[in-house]
């Protein structure tokens, strides 16, 4: 499946880490770390990247979902990558809440504990400035709705603090990022509404990894998997 609602969001893979979100009563869409995208797309409103590895931060995918007025959305660590795009980047270098006409957002780090390059070194250290995202909109009856993003990322001490997480987008490949098993622990961690599975089907993992990611889960959280690799 390639496509499916939260609420009144509208959730489309693009594949690997990548994802567009649509609200269409606030006539608002944004894209997380598109990357590889092949065909026409229509513009989104932001776009949200999470760190400068290149299946994450791929420019060329951007320019496809971006139009007179999208902005972009990057921590400092992408300057170089992105630098052709100019004033359409905002980039940011800390944790607070940042508002726009849309929605609130604010970062969480993501960086690796456990996942080496060389004996001493990991392939995400917290040094890097990779990050996570958190986007939150206001709804009718006072409860926000938060999209969590977490970028490429281990369980970290961060992430297990999360609360009140309506959809969550956790990698779960391994190698660079968490583990199947660990994204079922951070799952049941965060206790989204809604936990989609990502960074898997063009690199590494499958979709068999994806399923049995939600099988893990079954009773507990909510999965719904999304891609664009065929079964």
């Amino acid at each position: 499946m390639k496509q499916a609602t939260y609420k009144e969001a509208r959730i489309t893979a693009l594949g690997h880490a990548g994802f567009n979100v649509e609200l269409v009563e606030k006539k608002v869409s944004f894209a997380f770390d598109p990357y590889d995208l092949q065909g026409e797309f229509d513009p989104v409103d932001y776009v949200f990247v999470s760190h400068p590895h290149f299946d994450h931060c791929d420019p060329a995918s951007i320019r496809k979902l971006s139009g007179e007025t999208t902005k972009i959305i990057a921590p400092n660590c992408c300057q170089q990558e992105l630098a052709d795009f100019g004033d359409a980047v905002e980039y940011i270098a800390d944790d607070e809440k940042h508002e726009t006409k849309a929605f609130t957002y604010w970062t969480i780090p993501a960086y690796n504990i456990n996942k080496y390059r060389t004996p001493t070194e990991v392939f995400h250290p917290r040094e890097l400035g990779g990050v996570g995202f958190i986007v939150e909109f206001e709804v009718p009856g006072g409860k926000n709705m938060r999209f969590y993003h977490a970028g490429d990322t281990d369980f970290t001490p961060e992430m297990a603090e999360l609360k009140k997480v309506d959809v969550a987008f956790l990698p779960i490949s391994g190698t660079f990022v968490m583990t199947l098993e660990e994204a079922v622990e951070a799952a049941e961690s965060l206790e989204p509404k809604l936990a989609i599975p990502m960074h898997f089907g063009k690199l590494l993992g499958s979709s068999a990894d994806a399923n049995n990611f939600q099988k893990a889960l079954q009773g507990k959280v909510p999965v719904t998997v999304l891609t664009t690799v065929d079964y």
